[in-house]
């Protein structure tokens, strides 16, 4: 037996992939008294391009820009320019947040001053504490942006990408139903619109579908399905070819051979001979 789950994605050029470079993290949790200054010489501990990924846990804070004022609440998480970034202050009786500053090369996977939300989850909280542990310590701080992609991906990107897979999962399950349903209706007049009927979905989402998870139309399909049904009467029955044709509900035999030529690149008497 052999049973695999795998992938090959070929090479990956740096200009498709997102490498953060952490140069800091902290987490904090403060009173409604907590208020922060950024002077030019913390603005000078960092390169140009830095970005502050700010992620609020609890309470509410206040970010001010040379861009204007930004408000964080529970769950809210924001990317900044680290240099436009002027003071921040607790806004309520505690304010807890977690602060990253890092730069980064290949694509850009965020957008600058916009707020996002996502509920603050365990998973996120054990991948920042490994943050934070693996910055202190310098033999294995080199690690520490790997770190990083998993904490952003469970802050930012873990919901987006589970729908994702739930409907690729969804789609499989609807295309295993729908391809064994096609099985079952090969000597019928089976069309694109019965099955899309059948199912409840229109033509047009039908072919996306089959497009994306068999690379091939619905109509191919059903073609292609008729035809090795076809094959397989013509080498294990000697039912005449005019009479298989019948069977599979084309229009006259040579239909049938024109289509099946298509496919296998012989005609049905060819097959019938080679396989006698």
């Amino acid at each position: 037996m052999y049973h695999s789950k795998s992938f090959y994605l070929g090479y990956q050029s740096e200009n498709n992939l997102f490498l953060p470079n952490v140069i800091s993290a902290f987490k904090i949790l403060v009173d409604e008294s907590y208020f922060h200054f950024t002077d030019d010489e913390e603005h000078n501990l960092y390169p140009k391009g830095t970005v502050a990924f700010i992620r609020c846990t609890a309470g509410k804070g206040k970010i001010y820009t040379k861009h204007g004022e930004i408000e964080l609440s529970e769950n809210d998480y924001i990317f900044l320019n680290f240099h436009d970034i002027i003071k921040y202050k607790a806004m309520g009786q505690i304010w807890g947040y977690r602060w990253t500053n890092f730069t980064y090369h290949g694509c850009k996977d965020f957008v600058l001053g916009k707020i996002g939300k996502s509920e603050v989850s365990d998973d996120e909280e054990k991948y920042f504490e490994k943050l934070i542990g693996i910055g202190q310590n310098v033999e294995i701080s080199n690690y520490v942006s790997f770190i990083f992609l998993a904490y952003y991906y469970n802050v930012c990107r873990k919901e987006e990408i589970s729908e994702i897979l739930n409907l690729d999962t969804s789609h499989r399950r609807l295309i295993d139903d729908i391809c064994s349903f096609i099985s079952q209706k090969l000597f019928t007049k089976i069309t694109v619109d019965a099955v899309s009927a059948f199912f409840n979905i229109t033509p047009r989402r039908l072919h996306q579908i089959f497009i994306k998870e068999l690379n091939i139309s619905p109509k191919k399909y059903i073609t292609k399905k008729k035809m090795e049904e076809g094959y397989r009467l013509l080498v294990q029955t000697s039912m005449p070819i005019n009479k298989i044709s019948e069977l599979l509900c084309f229009s006259s035999p040579y239909h049938f051979t024109n289509e099946f030529k298509k496919i296998f690149n012989q005609t049905p008497t060819q097959v019938r001979n080679i396989e006698k």
